[in-house]
């Protein structure tokens, strides 16, 4: 057995309010501890979007009384609600601005509506060192990167997919323009002919949708040099009977596979990363990044047990993994939190409501 930190992601979709049938607080935090970590933060795109002071402090209300592990949010962007964000800024970890297809109605691409969110946020230099999320694809990634330069505005841009949005990013760094980035694990592990329909179809739609072999080795390259800042799971549940419509939405779980998944790799000597770099990248950084907690959680791993991947056993409700029959290893054993016991050999043991609503006054 090792002992590490518990792990941070910044990046999850718990779907509450408003589609509790894919996952809602209890279901996506007992699936967090499953995977090892003890902090996630919530994305604002719901059906009713996490844009206005209300909208926050339901799911505030929401996840106090159900949360097993530590949970922040995300505020969504608008090109109109800049006046509210002064309210606001105290009580979340960044802002999310959408400029790019994704899962919801919070998607805007004109230069007007990027503006006035550059011009928005952050609302007083006293929160500067919040980030602005970007979710943004190709040329886009480019623009934003330049807006950043002008506004002197901090930005993370979200699941980077491709090795061309991340050569910009490295320029962009070596510049000194303030900027982090995020990579997750389905577009390290699954090509882009994992959405042909004789492989996933469309259990492997998401957004950005999976890359090349080219791309891939390029981030795995990044993870190692330190170009890539952190992994985020984007951990987006859907039901079975949604990614089987015709119209199936964007988004794949993530939290209970991503350990194992590169775990393995570390064994395995891929490309050199090591696990001190693993836990930089999945428990060290995210906390650096987003002002949150560190050393409030370790994780027991049982380094030697190989698995497989399966649907059944998961804690997420919507039941089902891209990466089933991929072997993953590093089996996560026990969790602690503040010094209790929250998770141990496949049972949760916190009860509901004991994880912390982080960033509320």
């Amino acid at each position: 057995m090792i002992r590490l930190p518990s792990f941070a992601d910044p990046h999850v979709h718990l779907r509450e309010p408003g589609s509790t049938d894919k996952e809602d607080f209890y279901t996506g935090t007992c699936a967090a501890l499953a995977g090892g970590y003890t902090t996630v933060l919530d994305m604002p795109n719901n059906p009713i979007p996490t844009i206005s002071p209300e909208a926050l402090a339901k799911k505030q209300r929401l996840a106090a009384s159900k949360i097993v592990c530590d949970v922040g949010f995300n505020f969504g962007a608008t090109p109109t609600n800049g006046p509210v964000y002064a309210d606001i800024a105290n009580e979340v970890a960044g802002l999310k601005a959408y400029f790019g297809k994704t899962h919801g109605n919070l998607i805007f691409e004109t230069l007007p509506d990027m503006l006035a969110i550059f011009k928005s946020w952050p609302p007083s230099p006293k929160f500067a060192n919040k980030p602005l999320l970007i979710h943004a694809e190709g040329q886009t990634v480019a623009a934003v990167i330049g807006l950043a330069a002008i506004y002197n505005t901090r930005i993370h841009i979200c699941h980077l997919s491709k090795k061309s949005e991340l050569e910009i990013i490295k320029a962009a760094k070596e510049k000194g323009i303030k900027i982090s980035c995020e990579v997750a694990p389905h577009h390290l592990f699954l090509t882009e002919q994992a959405a042909a329909p004789e492989n996933l179809g469309p259990y492997a739609r998401m957004s950005p949708p999976l890359q090349s072999q080219e791309d891939i080795n390029a981030l795995w390259v990044g993870l190692v040099d330190g170009s890539v800042d952190m992994i985020a799971t984007d951990h987006a549940p859907h039901t079975r009977v949604e990614k089987e419509s015709r119209t199936p939405p964007f988004g794949v779980p993530g939290l209970e596979t991503t350990f194992g998944l590169l775990y393995r790799e570390v064994v395995a000597g891929k490309v050199g990363l090591t696990l001190d770099r693993l836990v930089e990248l999945l428990a060290i950084a995210p906390c650096r990044v987003f002002g949150l907690p560190m050393g409030e959680g370790e994780a027991e791993i049982d380094e030697k047990e190989v698995y497989e991947f399966k649907n059944e056993g998961l804690f997420t409700k919507c039941g089902w993994t891209p990466f089933v029959g991929m072997l993953g290893q590093g089996r996560v054993r026990r969790v602690w939190l503040r010094g209790q016991l929250v998770f141990a050999d496949g049972q949760i043991l916190a009860k509901a409501g004991s994880g912390r609503v982080l960033f509320k006054n």
